[in-house]
């Protein structure tokens, strides 16, 4: 007998590249409500036959982010962000050629950053002679027009990879198969956004700009990009590269290419997001949230994030980076392996366990041919409020058991006046902070209690004794709980926060895909 719903995927599936409204059974999804700072989220509000639509395709899916309606989308099967129309697939020359520079050329571009090379053509020119079988003056003519050229071409990528999408939005995927692929949703002061069951990826930036040679590049394109944005709740997704970290492209003259930007950047004042249940995979930068000291004035007082219940998996840093808002991480696995040796003796982590010179398990296993290096989990910057409490940090690799000394990193902390602070209450002298006794429980780190307060006292210690540019200044951050208030989260973990793990392996990621 055939169900309702696969009749109506089939009538759907029959039309091709044809917006129109949905009226069919919805996706089933695990019951969750908004909850933290972005409670107040509503998407797209009640669907209704008028309001949802089913998509499939890149044009589709564009046109209804675009809309500016309050809608309910259901996202179905693989859409490629480089999907032109129902023939087309874009790639970096068909970028070119759309752009009417046909003679930019990636290659040359980066060679006429090398003064040397450029040099020697300029010389050749002078003395009216031939370059590589070339007219030294004609290569050298089109060799300075290509940086000119670069950021035409890539704004054609753009145009096509990324989708300004409007708020008052519900997306969501109908089963596991849900994957937004090289797509870039940007949200440019919008309000009002759910996502959930979503797989997503950034697009490959075919046009990145490098920044310190061989392997540091400006790349443009995150998978999710907020920009005074507020009202967010992002629930059950994946967001990574791929199922394995992707390394960058070997290139001319010893460059490596890296082609991803970050997995979700949130920055001018974005506020009230709660990010929970999700998957962050296979990435080395990955949630960066609050701008650099120019946009701090934008972010102060604003910047409310709740994470809870998610898991990172070889996400190599930015677990999130926090910059001058609040953030209360709560609740969350962090799962990596450590290749280097530790950067400094660390006495946080409970030696009364014999768990803690266990192993992760096979999840957080590198890839083979691609092993980056584990950065940190946590980054403490910028007059940032973080509130951690009842995380499981599973750490496998050579140094596994042994390198408690990356799960927060400090950065730009020099402004006693306002310093960046972390609460971790479980941690706090006994009497204090009763408001937040439902969030005292301790975190663990392969399975062993773990101080996060003394660790990130000591992580803190060794940066200043590294400083010599004035970057870490006494009472630039601070410990402690004063002035942080309770927050409710779906589940009251036990004392030792020896549930987190279970939970999350459960519960994050999409409805049948709880790993990368």
């Amino acid at each position: 007998m055939v169900s309702s719903l696969s009749l109506a995927l089939a009538a759907f599936s029959s039309l091709s590249y044809a917006l129109q409204p949905y009226n069919g059974p919805a996706p089933e999804l695990p019951d969750r409500k908004p909850f933290g700072f972005g409670a107040a989220a509503t998407g797209g509000g009640t669907p209704t036959p008028n309001n949802t639509y089913l998509v499939d395709n890149m044009p589709d899916l564009r046109t209804v982010l675009k809309m500016e309606t309050p809608r309910t989308v259901y996202v179905k099967g693989e859409i490629n962000g480089n999907e032109i129309n129902e023939t087309t697939t874009g790639d970096c020359q068909f970028y070119i050629d759309d752009s009417n520079n046909p003679k930019f050329n990636f290659t040359l571009y980066i060679m006429g950053m090398n003064d040397t090379y450029t040099d020697q053509i300029k010389a050749a020119a002078d003395a009216g002679q031939q370059f590589d079988g070339q007219n030294a003056t004609e290569l050298l003519d089109l060799i300075t027009r290509q940086n000119g050229w670069r950021s035409q071409v890539q704004n054609v990528q753009k145009s096509y990879e990324s989708i300004d999408a409007a708020g008052n939005l519900t997306l969501i995927g109908w089963d596991s198969s849900a994957y937004l692929h090289g797509v870039n949703l940007n949200f440019n002061t919008r309000s009002n956004i759910i996502m959930r069951n979503i797989r997503i990826s950034s697009p490959r930036d075919c046009f990145p700009s490098p920044e310190t040679y061989p392997s540091s590049w400006n790349a443009r394109y995150d998978a999710v990009s907020m920009v005074s944005s507020h009202t967010v709740w992002f629930d059950g997704n994946v967001f990574e590269d791929g199922p394995t970290a992707v390394a960058p492209d070997d290139f001319l003259w010893g460059w490596k290419v890296d082609r991803y930007d970050g997995l979700f950047d949130a920055e001018d004042g974005t506020d009230d997001v709660t990010f929970s249940h999700n998957i962050v995979a296979n990435h080395h930068k990955s949630l960066l949230w609050g701008g650099g000291e120019k946009e701090g004035p934008r972010d102060l007082g604003k910047m409310h994030f709740t994470v809870f219940g998610n898991h990172f998996s070889n996400s190599m840093s930015r677990n999130p980076l926090m910059r001058f808002g609040t953030f209360y991480i709560v609740g969350n696995l962090f799962e990596n392996y450590a290749e280097q040796e530790p950067l400094f003796d660390d006495d946080s982590v409970s030696s009364s366990s014999s768990s803690n010179t266990t192993t992760a398990s096979g999840s957080a296993a590198a890839n083979e041919t691609y092993k980056p290096n584990f950065q940190y989990n946590m980054g403490i910057y910028n007059a940032s409020t973080v509130l951690a409490a009842a995380n499981a940090f599973v750490q496998s690799g050579t140094y596994g058991a042994q390198d408690s000394s990356r799960i927060f990193s400090f950065s730009d902390l020099s402004t006693p006046n306002l310093p960046a602070t972390l609460c971790s209450p479980a941690d706090v002298s006994s009497g204090n902070s009763s408001s937040l006794d439902g969030l005292k429980i301790k975190s663990t780190f392969n399975g062993a209690p773990i101080d996060l307060q003394r660790n990130a006292e000591n992580t803190w210690a060794y940066v200043r004794g590294k400083d010599d540019d004035g970057e870490f200044v006494e009472g630039g951050f601070v410990t402690g709980c004063e002035g942080f208030e309770a927050q409710e989260v779906p589940v009251a973990f036990g004392a030792d926060g020896a549930e987190v793990e279970a939970y999350v392996r459960k519960n994050a990621g999409q409805v049948g895909r709880a790993t990368p």
